[in-house]
């Protein structure tokens, strides 16, 4: 894996070990990004948000104050709320919205799925 940077990122953002990210995706401060990860095209990734080791996140898809590792986050998704996500495959256009505490889960989401939680 070739690293390269091709988005924008705020000055507090932290990225360690080999990382892509694509063209136009928007890096807030204060996220933490530890390769080898890839984010695609067009993402955003909003503040307080990790994204761990082993993670590949699709286009055009929105994070926000969550914590990612070990997992595929296809195309068009959205990740919202405090929630550590481990181990999963979230299929294209999935929707995870947190209500509660932090707790970590992991997930085998369908297309289209979405959840609160």
């Amino acid at each position: 894996m070739q690293e390269s940077f091709k988005g924008k990122k705020e000055e507090s953002t932290i990225l360690e070990g080999k990382v892509m990210i694509g063209k136009g995706t928007i890096i807030k401060g204060g996220v933490k990004i530890v390769g080898p990860t890839i984010i695609g095209q067009n993402c955003i990734i909003e503040k307080n948000s990790i994204i761990g080791q082993n993670t590949s996140i699709g286009d055009n898809s929105h994070i926000t104050e969550s914590t990612i590792s070990n997992s595929i986050i296809m195309s068009n998704c959205i990740v919202k709320g405090k929630i550590n996500i481990i181990n999963s495959i979230i299929a294209s256009n999935s929707k995870i919205i947190q209500n509660q505490e932090n707790r970590e889960k992991s997930f085998l989401l369908g297309e289209g799925t979405q959840i609160s939680i």
